[in-house]
């Protein structure tokens, strides 16, 4: 059965549309505002964006505009739990200050009165465009249609009153039919949806001339029966010589963000994958996006996860998302991403190993495997007035790197995997520890583990320890993390 939504106010003339829509903005507005001074706590982050209060989930809508790089993300602006999706809005110059802007969109019409799920955004002349899924439930069913809203100064958004502009899913898709990423080649627009048939997850490619008129193309790409029951928050983009795509998949556990490295062909709207793998290894990094309109292919992820349990709830706000990052190919062909360099901003003052610190921190250590001769090292953070604890661990024989937060107690404890080559000369990591996450980088970006931790106390102790041999280091640095104020 296909599922779909007409727009009753299709040629229906209103004096104006949108009204109702800015009420419910202001509404939401009011609510976050005046919840911002309950918001307490000392999981509050110092350096990541996060939701002056009330809940925040997927990054949405990454775009740069008019000097600006905006940031929208899936907002609940009533409650820190999930709920009607709104879409929240932020804006930075150099990803280190960042300015909290209006609410952008707001469950208003029937087609996506119970929620604006997520989407992208794309400029064109000089309006900036925003494609979303509206999302309703009706006598249980679920309906997901694809919707644009426009603005002319990139604060104040209208929607399209031809909504929805995609009213029902194609046969070779599903009700789970959401998430549309907008990007351009040559004089077309083509748009990427996340959905799934028959179990196995899979992308669907649409076509239009104008933003407008959408027409679709057919199966872009779809799981091999192992790869998740539906992708959600697909991204299709042009990197060096290659195309990338990533899709978020359910339905696999450990849940986590994949990533294609292969060639499209956008007479076919067929993807050919040449190498699979895992964009990060951490519980906490989903619903990856990246920005429309930059040289760099910059992105973001939401740094949290539905499994988890998350005690800033009890502070009137929940939800991050992590440091922006830059993917690129290697030689070889991996994806790698890295933290941005204009993060170095960041740095406030040097600190040494072994000393009491407030996070957030930043420590960059090289160490050479040659003449390294124990077989493990560990770097630990101690946090003195809990007596918790979050490790680094790598094993030289297999090369395995290691993410160890069982010894933190609220939050979702595990221990986490990345592989790395054990026939590799150096050890590169680059660890960013902010009030409430870890982020961690090892050989410039090959592999990266990224997690929700909720210590009791932010004071904490940095430490390289080793359990037999000694650990050549060739780089230590250590540096105090904060905004300037």
């Amino acid at each position: 059965m296909t599922l779909s939504y007409k727009n009753s106010n299709q040629g229906t003339p209103q004096k104006d549309p949108n009204a109702w829509h800015r009420t419910l903005l202001e509404k939401a507005d009011t609510s976050v505002r005046e919840a911002i001074p309950t918001v307490t706590g000392t999981h509050r982050l110092d350096y990541h964006l996060m939701p002056q209060a009330y809940w925040m989930n997927d990054p949405n809508g990454l775009v740069y505009y008019r000097g600006y790089y905006h940031v929208f993300y899936q907002h609940h602006p009533y409650s820190p739990d999930w709920g009607p999706m709104h879409w929240g809005h932020a804006r930075t110059k150099d990803f280190v200050d960042w300015e909290h802007l209006p609410i952008a969109l707001a469950p208003s019409e029937d087609y996506d009165a119970d929620g604006c799920f997520s989407g992208s955004a794309v400029v064109e002349g000089d309006r900036l465009h925003l494609f979303y899924t509206g999302h309703r439930i009706i006598e249980g069913q679920v309906i997901q249609v694809q919707c644009k809203a426009t603005s002319s100064d990139g604060i104040y958004f209208e929607k399209d009153p031809r909504n929805p502009l995609i009213s029902s899913f194609p046969p070779d898709g599903s009700p789970d039919f959401r998430d549309p990423k907008v990007l351009r080649h040559e004089e077309s627009w083509y748009m990427v949806l996340g959905s799934g048939k028959e179990g196995r997850g899979n992308v669907l490619l649409y076509k239009s001339p104008d933003l407008t008129q959408w027409n679709y193309v057919g199966v872009l790409a779809e799981s091999d029966g192992t790869q998740g029951t539906i992708w959600e928050c697909p991204d299709l983009f042009p990197l060096g010589d290659q195309h990338i795509l990533l899709v978020s998949p359910m339905g696999v556990e450990p849940r986590r963000v994949m990533y294609f490295v292969g060639s499209m062909d956008y007479e076919t709207g067929k993807f050919s994958p040449k190498s699979v793998g895992t964009l990060d290894y951490g519980p906490d990094f989903y619903a990856v996006q990246t920005f429309f309109g930059t040289k760099r292919r910059l992105m973001l992820a939401w740094m949290d996860a539905w499994e988890c349990n998350i005690p800033s709830k009890a502070d009137h706000w929940a939800g991050a998302l992590t440091l922006p990052r830059e993917l690129s190919l290697d030689s070889n062909g991996q994806l790698k991403m890295q933290p941005l360099p204009e993060l170095a901003r960041l740095r406030q003052k040097p600190v040494a190993l072994g000393e009491l610190q407030d996070t957030g921190l930043e420590v960059n250590l090289v160490v050479d495997l040659t003449s390294t001769t124990a077989s493990s090292l560990a770097l630990t953070f101690s946090y003195t007035e809990s007596g918790e604890q979050v490790q680094i661990e790598y094993h030289k024989a297999t090369g395995e790197l290691y993410l160890d937060t069982t010894r933190v107690h609220v939050g979702q404890p595990g221990r986490y995997r990345a592989p790395l080559d054990p026939q590799s000369e150096r050890l590169d990591l680059r660890i960013f520890l902010d009030r409430s996450s870890i982020e961690l980088f090892a050989n410039h970006g090959v592999a990266t583990i990224t997690a929700r931790i909720y210590p009791k106390s932010p004071q904490v102790v940095p430490q390289l320890l080793t359990s037999d041999g000694n650990v050549k280091v060739i780089h230590n640095e250590c540096w105090r993390l904060e905004k300037q104020r």
